[in-house]
This record gives structure tokens, sequence and C-alpha cells, in this order.
């Protein structure tokens, strides 16, 4: 019940963000909402301020606006065509569109910089604790107690930095100098990694270089500074967007098994066991979700915000709206594939939480 409590709250959170943004940029550019509901399905109560209906709806997950003369076939009923949706310019309707996932990461910067200010993070010195026996590391001469300064002219300032410049694209196991300090010392060593079989971040199993040492157990909180947090949270943000359409291109080139996505139910199960680590662990979930959604968003697909920006663009190009039959066909397939998307994604999460599902081992009865 707990798991099912957070997933609800943080889904409902981001998509509610979302919709806001898009409530915002309507209301900016001068199109009339009709509804606001925070939640979906039947309205449980409401009220109405100036030209909006505000709900609040039974289902909790997320919220929605409903745009005065946002579908085509309903324009023969406007009344005020300077308040509808489909007689705004394309670069207004681009506004409205972009404006949910620009909501996502604003949302996401925020959060990472809030934890980067009154948090902190905890990170390792890339100081040696171990130096494995045998290894290329042991062979090179390091010494337990050695600190790590660059690694072929690249500054480390953890244990966590050296990792991630190990594994970059740029280190196959060629040899990599390391420029050491020890004992008030400062020389540079050469190191030959060893590839081994591991998996990356994508879950695709690679080949990454070791040299064999580990971290010491001591771990340092840094705090920032209200400027250098705003700085490491638009970094934190852009990395994790550029992180997401890697693996949407990865997905894409059958790099990235589609077996690794994961539906509501991984989602929700993430959630809930991250709230159990606490707060902050929970608010950082939110914001690589977030991130998530937002990136999701601007793919040009039928359905999603990137489809309709499409739609804008030709609109723009051809200086009159596309026909609204083709319209009506271009969201058909996109809705059907968006359905069939889920069902997939669904079949992963009922995989990962109940083991070694196959179709054809499922039995139907009826009683």
């Amino acid at each position: 019940m707990f798991t099912v409590g957070v997933a609800f709250l943080v889904i409902g959170v981001l998509i509610f963000i979302h919709e806001f943004g898009h409530f915002l940029a309507a209301k900016k550019v001068g199109v009339k909402v009709e509804i606001f509901s925070l939640g979906f399905g039947p309205k449980i109560l409401g009220f109405v301020k100036g030209e909006t209906e505000y709900r609040l709806s039974l289902v909790p997950l997320g919220g929605y606006v409903k745009l005065y003369g946002e579908h085509a076939e309903a324009l023969s009923s406007v009344a005020i065509p300077e308040k509808a949706f489909a007689f705004k310019k394309p670069w207004e309707k681009a506004i409205i569109v972009l404006a949910g996932p620009f909501a996502n990461f604003v949302l996401a910067f925020l959060i990472f910089w809030m934890l980067f200010t009154f948090a902190g993070v905890y990170v390792s010195p890339p100081v040696v604790g171990e130096v494995l026996k045998g290894s290329p590391a042991e062979k090179a001469g390091l010494q337990k107690g050695d600190r790590i300064l660059e690694i072929n002219g690249k500054k480390v300032k953890s244990f966590e930095d050296l990792v991630l410049i190990m594994r970059s694209e740029d280190y196959k196991g060629e040899p990599i100098t390391l420029k050491i300090e020890r004992k008030g010392h400062i020389f540079t060593l050469k190191v030959t990694p060893e590839l081994r079989e591991a998996y990356n971040i994508f879950g695709k199993k690679t080949k990454i270089p070791l040299i064999g040492i580990k971290s010491t157990p001591r771990v340092i909180h840094k705090k920032y500074n209200p400027f250098t947090a705003f700085i490491k949270a638009g970094e934190k943000t852009w990395y994790f967007t550029s992180l997401t359409f890697q693996a949407i291109f990865k997905l894409l080139t059958g790099e990235l098994p589609f077996s690794t996505l994961g539906g509501p139910l991984t989602i929700g199960k993430m959630a809930g066991d991250t709230a159990r680590l606490g707060l902050l662990p929970l608010l950082s979930f939110t914001a690589l979700l977030s991130v998530n959604l937002g990136v999701i968003n601007v793919i040009p697909f039928p359905m999603l915000d990137g489809g309709h920006l499409v739609i804008f663009l030709i609109e723009a190009i051809r200086k009159k709206p596309i026909p609204l039959k083709t319209q009506e066909w271009i969201f058909k397939i996109g809705l059907t594939f968006l359905i069939l998307f889920s069902i997939a994604v669904f079949y992963n999460d009922l995989v990962r939480l109940f083991g070694n599902l196959k179709l054809s081992n499922l039995k139907w009865k009826l009683h």
C-alpha cells in the first residue's frame, strides 16, 4: 500500500506539473482554458473562477487542461475566435505545447538546485583505499593512500569521477597517465587497464577498463552556495536529459534491448523502494522521472507534444491548417502505436515482477 501511495503521488505530481505548464502558457497567449483538473475521471468537486472551471477529479494521476476551440471539429461552434486554440498562430500553439515538457525540466532543475543547496552531496575522495594483488595498479606501482589528481590531463575530484572517466568512450584499454600525490610528492604513473565484461548504465553487456583499486570507506559531505548549486543543478539536468536522449537513440537502433524498458509497475516499485531510503533519494528519483517525461514528450511522434509541434511546423510552412481528416488519421495511427507500446512495456513489468512469463504459458479459464 505504501508503494502504491508513493507511486500515485510521484506520477501525479509530474503529470500535474506538465499540465500546469500548458495551462500557464495558454493563459499567457490568450487562449481560454475551460477546465483545469487535478486528477482524471469523474469530478469530485470544483469551482469556477474567471473563465476556468477548476476541478478535483477521482483518479489522482496528474491532471489535464481543456482548451477552448482546441479541436477542429468544434470550430463551427466557436463564438470567440481570438480565445480559441485552433485560431492561434503556429508559434503561439507551439509555446503552449512546449510549456508542458519545459515545466518538467524546470521542476527537475529546481529539485536538484534545492538538494545541492540544502542537502549537498556525499562523495568518496579520489584516494586509493586498496590495491588488488596482481592488478595493473599494483604492477604500475600504485599504493594505498595515493591520491589521484588527474587521468590523462582530466582533473579528478572524487572517486566517482575516476570511474566515470575510466568508463568513457575514450578509454578502450590503452595505457593511461595518472597524476598522483603521495606524501606531499606529485608524480605521474602509466597504467594499462584490463578490459572486463560488465553492464553499462543502459543495461547492455560491454567491456569496461579496470585498474584494480578500491576507494576508501571515508566520504566527504560537500555543500554548495546557491550560485554554485544553480550551476550544478543545470549540469545535472542536462546530464540526465542527454542520457535519456542517448537511451532513446540506442533503443531505436537496437543497441538497447526493449526488455530494459519499464512501465508504471516498475516505476511504482522503484518509487516505493526509493521512498524507503528517505525523502532526499525520493526527490532525486522524482527529478530524474521529470526529465524523462519532458524528453519523451518532445519526441516528434503523434499524440505526444513533439508530434503536435511537427504539425504546427507544417502549418507554418503551408500557411494553412492540415485538413481535419488527415489530422484524424495521424492521431489515430499514433494512438494505436502508443497503446501497443504501453501493452509491451506493461508485459515487461510483469516479467520483471513475476519472473519468466511467456505468453504461450498463460492459460485462460472460465469458471
